[in-house]
């Protein structure tokens, strides 16, 4: 079916079921930002592969609502499908919610699927339609009535994370839930957020690319807590590991019969940003009900020791696959490489490492132009070959069984510009300058994310995607609360985290620069003037020296690629041939500023 037909026959269902608009959500009944096939079902509908979006489907128009990391892109998969982009987090920009209260006559009648929209955005939407006497028809997956061909629900197996690699156990974990309720005075928590529960119970799986989660529901209460799950997919070993730490494993679709079965004294807490509309108003018809933040996920973005250093273990072995992949991509440039060869080889060297499971994400393998595209895909056989000339751009990462991988670098295949040297020694100038960043307890991500921005608004440069985001340990490679963007948020970052630090500049249809190191928030000093933090560069690979325009470039910041650089090579040498290590200390050779 082409993307005409899915809306065409989508909007004979609307008309069956008397609606005028029907809102296709970017998630699962998880609030997972990376999907498994069953719900991809906007991907589906419209075309459009993106990470973040929405599509409404009205009865002769439709629109795509995504931020600017997908502009480009969605412009280009949305290209005459009939459904129109629009663009968010730019200024006087519109979201759906408005958008249907400008669009429709009063008394519409707009569908959702209510499992897979989060409490927060149903009330907000809901909030906003009722100024136009609008009715929300939930709990109507009406995608289902013409995928016809849609996926199962995954059924990969589950497997146990010990506690020497977590550094903690899942008993431990659940007594701090239990002390949130105690002090809270409630019954249970009710959690939905995969990468929160494969945490709490220190469980893997490879349900969702890329993430090793599983998909399930928690419950933990005073005194019991429960597992929903599929229950295949739940081994002897590890039903009796569970079971060990008080775990009760039941059914996956067992969580509806057990809210039915709550009694209306019981209180339950709900963390309203993640839960799903759908199981939130089956509890609230059953029992009392508080909303708070999930404990869990400030817990989970604060590594211990034994993940700090499963982290940098799993950085030592990137840089010496990434190492090995530039060299090699430097030898041989001239034998017809393409942006997905490329990628594909640059897989096969992580896979060498230890502990290696997966990426943590699609590789953005990106040359030239399609740089510019912060999101880019490539594509065999629609994707281009890479010349000794111009940048190219990798974006990549991996799971290790301790810890995940995130970094980008941008390097020169041959001849540049004086614009792409420029841009790229800005960009690298901005991330310097956050890594060297020292700051108050209690600074908020977009106070750090201006730093990161100085360099290249002083040259009335800029970028439209974060800063930085939070880093799971052999979790999603995306999480929070923590992030450094412009957006407030109002999360301190704190000793522990993980964040990463990706300043870029991208010039459609020219080039895209982007650096991206993993940095880890460390305590610096505490004075009279109070507790002072800064960052330790946990990410090792060195930067395309040969790309730098080094008169742009202060004495501070050469000391610092230098002492980086140094670094570098002293943890990756190891690994080496003897012709790599060579080469790679002619990359590293300090620079100085003639």
């Amino acid at each position: 079916m082409t993307t005409e037909n899915k809306l065409s026959a989508l909007r004979k269902i609307m008309e069956r079921e008397n609606l005028d608009a029907y809102i296709v959500s970017g998630t699962d009944p998880h609030n997972s930002e990376y999907l498994p096939a069953v719900w991809r079902q906007r991907e589906w509908i419209s075309g459009f592969t993106g990470s973040f979006g929405t599509v409404v489907v009205l009865k002769e128009s439709a629109g795509l609502w995504t931020d600017s990391r997908y502009f480009i892109q969605a412009e280009q998969q949305l290209k005459g499908s009939g459904i129109e982009l629009h663009k968010l987090r730019i200024p006087s920009a519109v979201d759906y919610p408005e958008w249907l209260v400008n669009n429709l006559p009063s008394g519409s009648r707009i569908g959702l699927d209510s499992f897979c929209i989060s409490v927060s955005d149903a009330k907000r939407l809901k909030l906003q339609l009722e100024l136009k006497n609008c009715k929300v028809i939930e709990n109507t997956d009406l995608i289902g009535d013409i995928w016809m061909d849609r996926p199962a629900l995954p059924d990969a197996a589950i497997f146990m994370i010990p506690e020497e690699t977590t550094g903690c156990s899942s008993g431990k974990k659940i007594k701090m839930v239990r002390r949130f309720l105690k002090d809270n005075h409630a019954d249970y928590f009710v959690f939905s957020t995969l990468d929160e529960i494969a945490w709490l119970f220190n469980i893997r799986c490879n349900d969702v690319e890329y993430n090793p989660v599983a998909i399930s529901y928690a419950i933990v209460g005073q005194e019991d807590t429960f597992l929903f799950i599929h229950r295949p997919k739940v081994s002897a070993s590890c039903l009796k590991a569970l079971s060990n730490e008080g775990i009760e494993v039941r059914d996956y679709h067992q969580i509806l019969l057990f809210i039915d079965e709550l009694s209306k004294d019981k209180c339950c807490y709900v963390d309203t940003n993640t839960l799903n509309y759908a199981i939130y108003n089956r509890i609230t018809s059953h029992c009392q009900i508080k909303e708070a933040t999930s404990p869990i996920v400030l817990a989970k973005s604060i590594k211990n020791k034994t993940e700090i250093e499963g982290f940098r273990q799993a950085c030592i072995k990137d840089s010496v696959a990434m190492t090995k992949f530039f060299y090699w991509i430097e030898k041989n440039i001239d034998k017809h490489l393409t942006e997905t060869s490329a990628s594909d080889y640059l897989t096969q060297l992580r896979a060498k490492n230890d502990g290696y499971i997966s990426n943590s994400f699609e590789n953005i393998s990106a040359y030239g132009a399609n740089a510019a595209l912060p999101h880019y895909s490539a594509v065999s056989g629609k994707d281009i070959e890479l010349q000794p000339k111009g940048l190219y751009l990798v974006d990549s990462g991996a799971q290790y069984t301790h810890g995940t991988t995130d970094i980008t670098r941008t390097v020169a295949l041959g001849e540049l510009t004086h614009q792409e040297k420029e841009d790229y020694t800005i960009v690298l100038k901005g991330m310097i300058a956050l890594s060297c960043a020292i700051f108050p307890e209690g600074t908020r991500g977009c106070n750090l994310d201006a730093i990161a921005r100085q360099p290249l608004w002083q040259t009335h440069r800029n970028f439209g995607h974060g800063t930085g985001h939070g880093i799971g340990f052999f979790l999603n490679v995306h999480e929070g609360p923590q992030s450094i963007r412009q957006d407030l948020k109002d999360q301190a970052i704190v000793a522990g985290m993980v964040t990463s630090n990706e300043p870029g500049l991208y010039r459609e249809g020219h080039h895209g620069v982007r650096h991206e190191n993993m940095i880890l928030c460390i305590p610096v000093e505490t004075n009279e003037f109070g507790c002072w933090y800064g960052f330790e560069t946990l990410t090792l690979c060195y930067f395309d020296t040969s790309a730098l325009l080094t008169e742009l470039l202060t004495q501070d910041e050469m000391n610092w690629l230098n002492e980086y650089h140094q670094k570098v090579y002293e943890k990756t040498v190891p690994f080496l041939t003897n012709e790599e290590a060579a080469w790679l200390a002619k990359k590293t050779t300090p620079i100085r500023n003639h």
